[in-house]
């Protein structure tokens, strides 16, 4: 019996109280096993075997509880390593804190895009989500995805067809309700916001003609609700359709743009628009409080300016507005120049001018005369002769053709026949030779004649 068995056997008595307290069910298990073999008049190795565990499990945990004389010594251990190779260090979750903190409205991917473009800092949005979530910075959750009627969601292909509507400021200031007046692109989300003191048809043409003046494309389609501000549709018409004598559609006629109305009571058709105000609200008016309307009118040109320049989205590639407008620019010359290659007009030298009686018509001048079958036919018999001279030399022809046994009694009858031929390219003496001479030696040797 070994020294370590007696040990344990004198030291297990005086811990039994503690073991009553222990919840902890490996510290528990540990405990009984190790008692079992103390108590066990059996050796240490049949008395494992019976319970199912090595010796050496019994010799490192029996050594532990009598150097340490309490059960504490019997609680696993964390198997985790001391040191992570791939941990966050400090100062990048420091960073992730103060960002979110300064810009509350920005997600993991935003904050993980903007510390790899300002602090070349490179750390994965999961990342990120995980600092905050520790932090106790994400308290809001996602909300479930609404169903709605308009859920499929598309971009136009082209810059210049705009989205217009007006809203209420947030809050009021100086106790008085100002309105907000903003345009999106529908490709580049490219926008023009600016604040107006009264919802006036007036301010809506000065607000046009501020965005005809500023915005770096031409407008193609304007798209507005049907408030009073944009259309007399119900005011004049009672719903049927616009009298088009409206200021705004007038304005729209004079610089040939397209004014589209929306159906009424859907308004998630003019969803850019809408969901811009949203990003209003988060990242510019609940970040301050303005103390009179020129105050809050410079700060929404700010803004405005901001956007276009600054403000890189995951929706564009990481771009802003002002980058894909060029880039929309580039691919546009590039389409032309492509296609200009492709359908290269004719020179005007080339062409020529045909009179007739209704008027003239344009051809091209010294225009190839389109061959005939038989003249096709008989340009391919010349190829086929030059290459038949390129392989077959002159005396072995001579061998072939003369002498006693010979397929043509003289050289000077296939001479005359084929002289014949050249003359005339008649079909008749064609099959004539052709039959009679590819018969005996095959086409290739006539055609060396020819």
């Amino acid at each position: 019996m070994s020294a370590l068995k007696y040990q344990l056997r004198e030291l297990l008595p005086s811990l039994k109280e503690e073991a009553n307290k222990v919840t902890d069910p490996e510290v528990k298990r540990r405990y009984y096993l190790i008692k079992a073999v103390s108590d066990s008049p059996k050796d240490v190795k049949k008395t494992c075997e019976v319970r199912g565990f090595s010796t050496d499990f019994f010799y490192k945990w029996g050594a532990k509880l009598l150097a340490s004389r309490s059960l504490e010594a019997l609680k696993p251990l964390s198997r985790s390593p001391k040191r992570l190779w791939n941990k966050t260090t400090h100062r990048i979750e420091k960073r992730v804190r103060k960002l979110k903190k300064l810009f509350p409205f920005r997600g993991p991917e935003t904050i993980s895009f903007y510390l790899k473009k300002d602090y070349n800092m490179k750390c994965p949005p999961s990342t990120v989500y995980g600092i905050l979530k520790r932090a106790g910075l994400i308290s809001q959750k996602y909300q479930k995805q609404r169903t709605k009627k308009h859920i499929k969601r598309y971009r136009r292909p082209w810059p210049g067809y705009l989205q217009l509507d007006i809203k209420y400021v947030s809050y009021k200031v100086q106790d008085r309700q100002f309105y907000q007046i903003s345009a999106i692109d529908h490709h580049s989300s490219w926008r023009l916001i600016r604040t107006i003191e009264y919802r006036t048809l007036p301010a809506v043409i000065a607000f046009l003609d501020e965005l005809e003046q500023k915005c770096p494309f031409s407008i193609i389609q304007i798209q507005t609700d049907n408030a009073t501000e944009f259309t007399d549709k119900f005011s004049a018409q009672r719903g049927l359709r616009p009298t088009e004598f409206h200021l705004f559609d007038e304005w729209c006629k004079e610089r040939k743009i397209q004014h589209k109305l929306i159906p009424v009571g859907e308004k998630e058709i003019n969803g850019k628009v809408e969901n811009s105000h949203k990003w209003d609200d988060q990242e510019f008016y609940s970040q301050r409080q303005f103390n009179s309307l020129q105050e809050l009118q410079i700060a929404t040109r700010i803004y405005s300016d901001y956007w276009n320049e600054e403000r890189y989205t995951k929706t564009l590639g990481w771009r802003t507005p002002n980058q894909v407008v060029e880039l929309a620019y580039v691919r546009a010359i590039a389409f032309v120049n492509y296609v200009n290659k492709l359908y290269k007009p004719q020179k005007s030298e080339e062409l020529e001018k045909i009179h007739t009686l209704g008027g003239y018509f344009c051809r091209r001048k010294n225009k190839t005369k389109k061959l005939s079958a038989v003249a096709r036919y008989l340009q391919w018999m010349d190829g086929e002769s030059k290459k038949l001279k390129s392989y077959l030399p002159v005396p072995l022809i001579f061998k072939i053709f003369s002498g006693p046994g010979g397929i043509c009694t003289t050289w000077e009858y296939l001479a005359g026949l084929c002289t014949t031929w050249e003359d005339r390219r008649d079909f008749a003496l064609l099959g004539k030779i052709g039959g009679t001479l590819q018969y005996a030696l095959g086409s290739s040797i006539f055609w060396f004649l020819a």
